[in-house]
């Protein structure tokens, strides 16, 4: 059997944004499986007790890999990444706070008014026999996901590509669904797509609510191909559940992002399943789910038992 094509980013170095304008790392064809090995949220910095996220250093979070291009890929389709393994590649992950989290806990002043700091510290979890190790007595189910997959979008958005903020390109959305199993389909902006991929979480809650998840190295193995259709929005599909992603940006709030996604979600079932998008809006309204991914990100679900009956 061929071995599958590996990039890593030890030999292709560190990406901080979802440029359009970095040399692709590697070239694809459609339907390609393909090994990506990436490095933790916080570069490589938090390995033992004592370590600590050094902004300094390295001032930016979530390194990526990428970009990839995919022959084929063009701006009236869009690309489906399908998720197969994702495995640690250390056997642990780290979570951690900074001043950083102050930030993302809330953009109100409030830690500076009281004159305090979250603690710089990081705790590590070990990975091992399907649980991760918050500490000696909480163990949480092994749950791996990507936290940042996404194309280049265009370059007046690229204030928006970064490797924290999501959009139309998708990028950090944090979501716990992008996980073994789901597809994700992206909207190309450029020729190629320009695909990136890092930030993987050994687990995660909804909302990542200190900012952090349980972030690991890892290796993702992943299924590359081209659709001859576009979306406007990303869109999550496993094998229960169809999901459309939204997000939040300057003007846009979390009320108008998750309206944002159910609209599109309702479209996509118009468009895949024939339901009428008014049915489907009434179906979504008894039905459909939430999911919150970081404080910015959320995807709009149906079940699909509840679309089967029209195909």
């Amino acid at each position: 059997m061929k071995p599958l094509k590996r990039i890593s980013f030890r030999d292709t170095g560190f990406k901080y944004a979802l440029s359009p304008y970095d040399k692709p790392v590697a070239c694809v064809k459609p339907k390609e499986t393909i090994v990506v090995e990436t490095e933790d949220a916080a570069s490589g910095q938090i390995r033992k007790p004592g370590d600590l996220r050094d902004r300094e250093k390295t001032p930016f979070g979530n390194p990526l890999v990428g970009p990839i291009y995919i022959e084929g890929a063009r701006k009236d389709r869009s690309i489906s990444v399908t998720i197969g393994e994702i495995k640690p590649t250390i056997g642990q992950g780290a979570t951690y706070l900074t001043r950083w989290n102050e930030s993302y806990l809330t953009s109100i002043p409030v830690f500076k008014l009281m004159n305090v700091d979250l603690p710089n510290e990081a705790k590590i979890c070990k990975i091992r026999d399907g649980f991760v190790y918050f500490s000696d007595r909480i163990m949480i189910p092994y749950q791996p996901m990507v936290g940042t997959l996404g194309v280049a979008p265009y370059p007046e958005a690229e204030s928006t590509s970064s490797g924290v903020l999501p959009g139309r390109h998708g990028g950090n959305m944090d979501l716990p669904d992008i996980a073994p199993m789901s597809t994700v389909f992206l909207p190309v902006f450029h020729e190629g797509a320009l695909l990136y991929l890092g930030d993987v979480h050994a687990a995660q809650g909804d909302g990542e609510v200190s900012g952090t998840a349980v972030e690991m190295p890892a290796e993702v193995t992943i299924k590359i191909d081209v659709v001859r259709e576009s979306n406007a929005w990303p869109r999550i599909e496993t094998g229960h559940v169809v999901m459309s992603v939204a997000t939040t940006s300057a003007g846009r709030n979390l009320e108008d992002a998750i309206r944002i996604a159910f609209l599109e979600l309702i479209i996509w079932m118009e468009k895949r399943y024939g339901l009428n998008r008014f049915d489907g809006l009434m179906l979504c309204s008894q039905v459909g789910r939430v999911r919150v991914g970081n404080l910015w990100t959320v995807a709009a679900s149906i079940e699909k038992k509840y679309l089967k009956a029209l195909q």
